[in-house]
């Protein structure tokens, strides 16, 4: 999945970040956010109106473009109309990925996975740990790294983990974790590395204990690739909303600087509220405070905002 604005805009929000695969059938869509589990996919009926996939009276996905290997859609959201707010996504078919990737290690034996491009499991297996966990009653409270193999022409799967000393009752619990996963090869899906002979996946086993009650994560350790640019970082979204309608109350007062401060204040908690920024710079120049205009207008162009960087260059040539 990629995704940006309808407009060109870099989509900032979380989920341009995250895994994403679409499995439609019929006029059902399964929408999955884990390459590694299946109870991390949702699925939910939609109805096709033309070039439209109806989720809801409110929701829906135009379909822009549809071959044999890619998908693309525009989000349909009631009450958002600004191509900045709309999102575009496209998606390419999984097998595509996989051939790509593994062309890369094309004569070699061994192939690491990535992040998102790797062996699937075919059965949910956290909620068969947690259960197992609680009937046993053990106690959890440990984070593990090491590695998947999967021997396809043996057919065997192999679990390795690091070397640190843990407690009796925690070796317990991964030591669960490695058998489970173990001792069925066909709990895979490894569809287009067949021909190597060994796969690595690099992961992490993450448990916890708090109030009596556990939490289990278990993903793939390779960090998701650094995207260039300007980080979203969102510190308090809700305070963000509460100076941002401060900032509006403000401009109804006429007491501009105090908007501006406010509006300013919206985006340093949370800055992918480009809207704040926008307020800014249409204030300033309007009181022919190019400077601050700038200011704000030269975040927007980090941001990767197609209507900021239009006005940078328009306002603040040469500055």
């Amino acid at each position: 999945m990629n995704s940006i604005m309808l407009d060109g805009s870099r989509d900032l929000s979380s989920e341009s970040y995250r895994f994403l695969v679409w499995k439609i059938k019929g006029n059902n869509i399964c929408e999955s956010i884990d390459p590694w589990a299946t109870e991390r996919t949702k699925c939910k009926d939609f109805k096709f109106e033309k070039n439209l996939m109806k989720l809801s009276d409110k929701s829906a996905y135009e379909i822009e473009t549809l071959t044999s290997d890619s998908l693309i859609v525009i989000q349909k959201v009631d009450g958002i109309t600004f191509p900045d707010k709309i999102r575009k996504v496209k998606f390419v078919k999984t097998s595509i990925l996989v051939k790509n990737f593994t062309n890369v290690a094309t004569g070699d034996s061994i192939i690491i996975t990535s992040r998102n491009i790797t062996p699937t499991l075919t059965k949910g297996l956290i909620t068969e740990m947690m259960e197992a966990y609680s009937q046993k009653k053990y106690i959890h409270d440990f984070i593990v790294d090491g590695e998947i193999r999967i021997f396809p022409k043996r057919q065997e799967i192999e679990v390795k983990t690091d070397n640190k000393k843990q407690n009796k009752d925690n070796q317990k619990s991964i030591d669960l974790f490695k058998v489970t996963l173990q001792k069925d090869y066909k709990l895979w899906d490894i569809t287009g590395y067949e021909n190597f002979d060994k796969i690595i996946i690099p992961y992490r086993l993450k448990s916890e204990m708090k109030d009596g009650s556990g939490t289990l994560a278990f993903y793939n350790l390779i960090p998701y690739h650094e995207r260039k640019g300007i980080i979203v970082n969102i510190k308090d979204k809700r305070v963000s909303v509460e100076d941002f309608n401060k900032g509006l109350k403000a401009v109804n007062s006429q007491k501009y600087d105090d908007a501006i401060y406010f509006f300013n204040k919206a985006h340093e908690e949370d800055n992918t509220n480009t809207e704040s920024l926008y307020n800014v710079a249409s204030i300033s120049i309007a009181q022919n405070k190019t400077d601050v205009a700038c200011t704000a207008l030269k975040k927007l162009k980090d941001l990767e905002q197609t209507e900021g960087i239009k006005l940078y260059n328009e306002k603040c040539s040469g500055k």
